[in-house]
C-alpha cells in the first residue's frame, strides 16, 4: 500500500487538500470526485474516535484520496492507532520542544528509527498485503518510508527550534498552523505582519535545507497560488464545513 501523496510531491505536482470535519463517509465520497489530493481527518478539533476515523480512512481509499489524520496529542495511543488503521500520514499539533518531536518519531516510526509497536493491522490488511512474505525488517522499512510524520509548527517554541526539529531522522515535514502560530507570537491573525512573514520564510527555508515536506494552511483562496509560488509542497485550504457554507451562501446571494 504505497503513499500516492508522497509520489505526487516527489513529482512536483501542486498538492491540495482540506480538513475533514463534517463526519460523513458520504462527504468523503463527494470530495473524492473533486480532484483534491488528500483530506486531513481532524482528531484534534473534530469529534472523531478511532473506529469512526477508520471508516473515513476506508472511504478515502475507495475514492483515491490520501487519508491524513491530525492527532489530538503527542502520546503513544494517539499516534499508533491512526497509523494502524491505515492513515498515510499524521499531522501532529502543539509541538513545543525537540523532546516532543523525538517522542513523535519514537511512537510513529518502526525500528531502527523509532520504537513503533509492531502488529498486523488494517494498514497492511492484517499482514496479507505488500510486503507479505518478506522478513519483518523489510515490512518495517516499507512502513517507515510510506508513512509521513508531519509536525505542526504553531508555537514559538517550535519556531525557535525549527531547524533542529526538521533535521531529525523520522520527521518527514512541517505543517504551518498560521492561526495558532500568530497567536503564540502575540500577533493573532496578523498574517501580513513582517514578523509573521519572517517566521514563514524561516520554516520554509529549514524544510528546503533538509529536503523535508513543507505544508501550510490557509483560509484565503487567493493565498493558494501564492504559497505554491513561494515553494510550498502542500497547501491545505479551509475546512469542508466552511467550503460547504460559503458555497451555498454565494449561491443564495447570487440568486436573491
Amino acid at each position: 500500500m504505497g503513499n500516492l501523496l508522497k509520489e505526487k510531491i516527489k513529482n512536483k505536482e501542486k498538492v491540495l487538500g482540506t480538513f475533514f470535519e463534517l463526519g460523513s463517509m458520504s462527504v468523503i465520497e463527494c470530495l473524492g470526485q473533486t480532484g483534491l489530493d488528500f483530506v486531513i481527518i481532524d482528531n484534534e478539533h473534530g469529534p472523531f474516535e478511532t473506529e469512526s476515523t477508520m471508516n473515513y480512512v476506508r472511504a478515502c481509499d475507495n475514492v483515491g484520496l490520501t487519508p491524513l489524520v491530525r492527532v489530538r496529542e503527542v502520546s503513544r495511543p494517539a499516534i499508533l492507532k491512526p497509523l494502524d488503521i491505515g492513515a498515510k500520514g499524521l499531522i501532529v499539533p502543539c509541538i513545543e520542544t525537540v523532546e516532543q518531536a523525538k517522542k513523535v518519531v519514537e511512537y510513529g516510526k518502526f525500528s531502527p528509527i523509532g520504537k513503533r509497536g509492531f502488529c498486523p493491522s488494517r494498514k497492511d490488511y492484517w499482514g496479507y498485503s505488500h510486503p507479505q512474505g518478506q522478513p519483518i525488517d523489510i515490512g518495517m522499512k516499507h512502513e517507515n518510508e510510506e508513512t509521513l510524520l508531519i509536525l505542526q509548527c504553531e508555537t514559538v517554541g517550535c519556531l525557535e527550534n525549527i531547524e533542529t526539529i526538521v533535521s531529525m531522522d523520522g520527521i518527514d515535514g512541517i505543517f504551518i498552523g498560521p492561526f495558532d502560530l500568530s497567536i503564540s507570537m502575540g500577533i493573532p491573525g496578523q498574517f501580513d505582519n513582517p514578523e509573521f512573514l519572517k517566521a514563514i520564510d524561516k520554516i520554509l527555508s529549514s524544510c528546503k535545507k533538509y529536503n523535508k515536506i513543507s505544508s501550510v494552511f490557509t483560509g484565503r483562496f487567493d493565498d493558494i497560488d501564492k504559497y505554491y509560488k513561494q515553494g510550498f509542497d502542500i497547501v491545505t485550504y479551509s475546512l469542508d464545513s466552511n467550503i460547504l457554507v460559503d458555497g451555498f451562501k454565494n449561491l443564495v446571494s447570487t440568486v436573491k
